[in-house]
């Protein structure tokens, strides 16, 4: 079973009926992937919102396999009684040349919110973005992240849950951190499915040990992203039918009954996650800086703005690589550091 399976052999049950769980979780994290902006309105239900969703986009596909996702679970709830009829409230998009963000509000009952921030999408930036944390805290998005929080919840009596997959995980957990007191006192439970964690600064501070003990930081056996940065070893492991880069997609997390089947990490990830530290400790701020600067300078020099036009010039994007007279020495030998780390975790398993 995956999360599609329970929302036909649960559909029939509302929340009175059987209570919020953690596949809910997952389910309400992948809904902010899909772009409402077209038929948004206050108030509206996910069974409105996705009647007009496949009226208006019908089955146009996306490159970007966690848009593609999030579009198939609104499919699969937008008739359900569990879900058809939860308003959602405060959708926001925003997206520029240098950052990438959105969030969605899901009311479960009359008291209890799940504020679900979406993860990463095909632009460019936000893929910069998130490649920015690895050297600054905070960035834009993890800005806007705090500021939905207080800004929607500061005055509203009510618990929240607060969650998201993939990037979206990681500003579900910045925004807890640094919520307003008020705020942060009606978070009740933090999602962070697959989700990067924090640098070492901020996982070492006060901020952190605040909400650590409401943090739920949930991984595919053979995890990628959910690895980047520093993260506890207090992770929820859970069973994908995929393997490698490929376990990210929610919508191979298995399912038993009303709960993420749990398994023990893979090799795949331990080796990953070894190489991939051992890259940071490597070079400090600076560097880590240059490099993702001079990298994403390379792209946007050569008109390059989403991931699809990436996915669409392979050749041309490995020709770009080697032919490049900008790039400077250093970044050159960081980047050679980090295809190393990639072709050993290969060993065992395709990361892509």
């Amino acid at each position: 079973m995956n999360i599609v399976d329970y929302i036909s052999y649960y559909g029939r049950h509302s929340f009175d009926e059987k209570e919020f769980n953690e596949v809910d979780n997952l389910i309400f994290s992948m809904l902010s992937y899909v772009d409402y902006s077209d038929v948004f309105r206050k108030d509206i239900t996910i069974g409105e919102a996705g009647n007009l969703y496949i009226e208006k986009h019908g089955d146009k596909k996306y490159v970007l396999p966690s848009i593609n996702d999030g579009i198939e679970v609104l499919k699969g709830v937008y008739k359900s009684n569990r879900f058809k009829d939860i308003e959602m409230s405060n959708y926001y998009y925003d997206a520029n040349e240098k950052s990438q963000f959105s969030a969605v509000t899901f009311k479960i009952n009359k008291r209890l919110y799940y504020v679900s921030f979406e993860g990463t999408d095909s632009l460019l930036s936000g893929w910069e973005e998130d490649c920015r944390m690895a050297y600054k805290f905070p960035v834009k998005a993890h800005l806007k992240a705090i500021d939905y929080l207080n800004r929607n919840f500061l005055l509203k009596h009510c618990d929240l849950i607060v969650g998201g997959h993939s990037k979206g995980g990681n500003l579900a957990l910045v925004a807890s951190m640094y919520a307003s007191i008020i705020v942060k006192r009606k978070i009740k439970t933090i999602y962070s499915n697959d989700g990067q964690g924090l640098r070492k600064a901020q996982i070492n501070s006060k901020f952190y040990k605040s909400i650590r003990d409401r943090y739920i930081h949930i991984i595919p056996n053979y995890s990628v992203v959910g690895l980047l940065l520093r993260n506890e070893d207090n992770y929820v492991v859970v069973k994908s039918n995929k393997k490698g880069f490929f376990s990210h997609s929610g919508l191979t997390w298995q399912v038993s009954y009303d709960h993420l089947e749990k398994e023990h990490l893979s090799r795949f990830s331990k080796v990953f996650d070894d190489g991939f530290s051992k890259w940071l400790d490597k070079y400090d701020d600076e560097k880590r800086k240059m490099f993702v600067e001079e990298v994403f300078k390379l792209f946007y020099e050569n008109d390059i703005k989403s991931i699809e036009e990436i996915k669409l010039n392979k050749e041309f994007l490995i020709t770009l690589f080697n032919t490049s007279k900008t790039l400077d020495e250093s970044v050159k030998e960081m980047a050679k550091d980090l295809i190393k780390v990639i072709a050993k975790t290969n060993l065992e398993y395709p990361l892509f």
